[in-house]
């Protein structure tokens, strides 16, 4: 069966189906499945967004001020609820990871102020020695990356 056979029978196996009847005994069937009932005739036409735009315009600003906090309320509530609460093992876990994260960088972070502050303490004293620190980490630094480029480049 070609495409056009089907086609030419499917709105004709509907006009057999509706022959005979009444718009309004259409409507009263109302939807079936997969079709649409004949659409209801509305009383004024719908209004372009020009015209809803102006409406808005022409209220007051208190007006507004309140409608806009009503839905942004709204808007926030109906985000409330799509929110997917952790449960109270989820909350222990994720917060003991946190706090674990948290000593490890502030220990990480103390021992390495505890660092340049003794570096520069004993630099003031001895300049060679501050000196030398920075040469040789000026030449770590120059190696690292020299490694990291030939490893990107292969």
């Amino acid at each position: 069966m070609s495409a056009d056979d089907t086609l030419g029978t499917k709105p004709q196996r509907r006009r057999n189906r509706l022959a005979g009847k009444s718009r309004e005994e259409i409507q009263r069937e109302g939807v079936e499945e997969g079709e649409q009932a004949l659409a209801k005739s509305k009383s004024r036409p719908t209004p372009s967004r020009r015209e809803q735009e102006e409406d808005s315009r022409s209220s007051g600003f208190f007006t507004r001020l309140v409608t806009g906090i009503r839905e942004y309320l709204e808007g926030v509530n109906s985000e409330m609820r799509k929110v997917v609460w952790p449960t109270n093992e989820d909350t222990r876990h994720l917060s003991t990871v946190v706090l674990t994260t948290l000593v490890v960088s502030s220990i990480v972070l103390g021992a390495i102020v505890l660092f340049f502050t003794e570096l520069f303490r004993i630099g003031l004293a001895q300049p060679i020695i501050l000196i030398g620190v920075m040469v040789l980490a000026a030449i770590v630094g120059f190696v690292i990356a020299r490694m990291n480029s030939q490893r990107s480049s292969l």
